[in-house]
């Protein structure tokens, strides 16, 4: 493995090549470019414009070109992302100039390798110093909460992905009404000592997992929601499935002051290909079917079956580690074609909240896929899904496109703009079938472009039971609403409506 490391005058990449080399990899460092061909071309900073040889991967060359030009279109791409940004140097764009907490996340290829916290600066200090500015001093963190995990870490891997970079250090602040916010965003960190020797323990983890071919397996946990049936009144998924097991409830609850749990979830065991994980999750909808048996009850799936309740379909790897490259892949190979399945509308509002480009949640045994949404719809649907996963997967390292590196074209996937979509569709699976050119790949890209021509959609009030062949029994159930609480902060503090 050959690496060259492009930077600008003002870096200096002498200790981390340095560490690099003392690892047995192939490192080389430059303004110019490299004097022969190599797997890897990192560039670190702007330095001076220099065509990328051949590549097998290439980190931070291609960005958004307006990154530390112009802040308020790097803002404009965070919060389509849904992140909060204050970029630039007037604080006067945000009510606060002094932030409670702040941290410095620096990453590498989708995962952290260090973090810095602000040292809490007392009021009493303030107060001895009231004509002084106050530097904010940071320490190293040696292990972050878990709220820190979910919130921060995920906001930063968005937002560098969003922005098409590979690495790089993302200041965040937080306070307690807003939650966190993007101050910054540096596509080259100056990395000396700790961080030299954080980047190169990353740089090679990331070497040795593309080098590796590991067993891969699909998993899932597509959403549901039921339906009472005439009037498609919604009924909660928690009166019939327990919160775990095979088939399960969401942890979402429902409107209100209530402990209901309305949307089911089912968990099929992962498998090693799309047909064999299409079989186990027959065999999970078949439970669900025997603990909700009701022929007055439609089982309905999509984006937002329901207002204010969006459906998912994630999409669990084993034995993949998530990174940049892979992300990508999914984004481009297959959330955009399963766009075609959805209801442009519904889809729509799901992304305003959910289903964020190159969203997802590492696990136990790898990773989950979090964008698209519920493709539970019929086993055509499910077979879609589930085999581009399968290809993606497999072939990730020669997947190299991802159109949403133009603002205009993330705008187009979260707006649902099907029509504006279509020539990048069309690429994408020719690309496919150039990488697969299987007969079953074939056929799944003449049928997803066949929706997308005819302009069709799935709908989100058919019961599924019926396109899946489920027995749908004679029983009916009889709803019975339970009370809500209204909770007051006053004296008789709660009342039944």
């Amino acid at each position: 493995m050959k690496i060259y490391i492009h930077h600008d005058p003002s870096s200096s990449m002498a200790e981390l090549a340095r560490r690099l080399a003392a690892r047995d990899i192939d490192v080389s460092a430059g303004r110019h470019g490299p004097a022969e061909p190599v797997d890897w071309w990192i560039k670190w900073g702007a330095g001076r414009e220099s065509q990328p040889a051949a590549a097998q991967r290439l980190f931070n060359v291609q960005a958004v070109t307006a990154l530390t030009t112009d802040f308020d279109a790097v803002e404009r791409v965070l919060r389509r992302n849904h992140l909060q940004a204050l970029l630039g140097e007037d604080p006067s764009r945000w009510p606060l100039a002094v932030w409670p907490k702040e941290y410095q996340i620096y990453l590498w290829d989708s995962r952290v390798i260090a973090v810095q916290r602000k040292v809490l600066i007392t009021q009493q200090l303030r107060d001895l110093l009231p004509n002084k500015s106050v530097t904010p001093s940071f320490h190293w963190v040696e292990q972050l909460t878990p709220w820190e995990e979910e919130r921060l870490v995920s906001a930063a891997i968005r937002a560098l992905h969003c922005l098409g970079l590979d690495f790089g250090r993302v200041h965040l602040g937080v306070n307690r009404s807003r939650g966190p916010i993007i101050l910054a965003v540096d596509p080259a960190p100056i990395v000396r000592n700790r961080l030299a020797q954080a980047y190169a323990d990353a740089i090679t983890a990331s070497v040795r997992e593309w080098q590796e071919r590991a067993t891969v397996t699909i998993g899932s946990d597509p959403e549901f929601m039921l339906s009472l049936v005439p009037g498609r009144r919604m009924v909660p998924a928690s009166r019939f499935f327990p919160r775990t097991g095979i088939v399960g409830c969401d942890n979402r609850r429902a409107f209100g002051a209530s402990d209901d749990l309305p949307l089911a979830e089912v968990r099929p065991a992962p498998a090693e290909n799309a047909a064999e994980a299409l079989q186990q999750l027959r065999v999970v909808l078949h439970e669900a079917n025997r603990l909700c048996p009701y022929g007055n009850i439609a089982w309905v799936a999509g984006s937002e079956p329901y207002p204010g309740y969006p459906t998912g379909g994630h999409i669990h790897f084993g034995g993949l580690q998530p990174n940049s490259r892979l992300i990508r892949a999914l984004d481009q190979y297959l959330a955009l074609p399963l766009l075609y399945l959805e209801n442009p509308e519904t889809a729509a509002r799901r992304r305003q909240f959910y289903g964020a480009l190159g969203d997802f949640r590492v696990k136990p045994h790898g990773f989950e896929y979090r964008t698209p949404g519920s493709w539970l719809a019929s086993p055509e649907t499910a077979w879609l899904a589930l085999h581009l996963a399968a290809v993606v997967a497999q072939h990730y390292r020669r997947l190299e496109r991802w159109d949403f590196l133009q603002p205009e074209r993330q705008d187009d996937f979260y707006e649902g703009k099907r029509q504006a979509l279509m020539p990048l569709l069309r690429q994408t699976l020719l690309e496919l079938v150039s990488i697969d050119d299987s007969e079953t790949m074939r056929r799944l890209a003449q049928r997803l472009w066949s929706m997308a021509e005819e302009g069709s959609y799935l709908p989100e009030d058919m019961d599924i039971r019926r396109a899946w062949k489920l027995p749908i029994g004679l029983h009916r159930y009889r709803y019975v609403p339970r009370p809500r609480y209204s909770i007051s902060w006053l004296g008789g503090s709660a009342s039944r409506i």
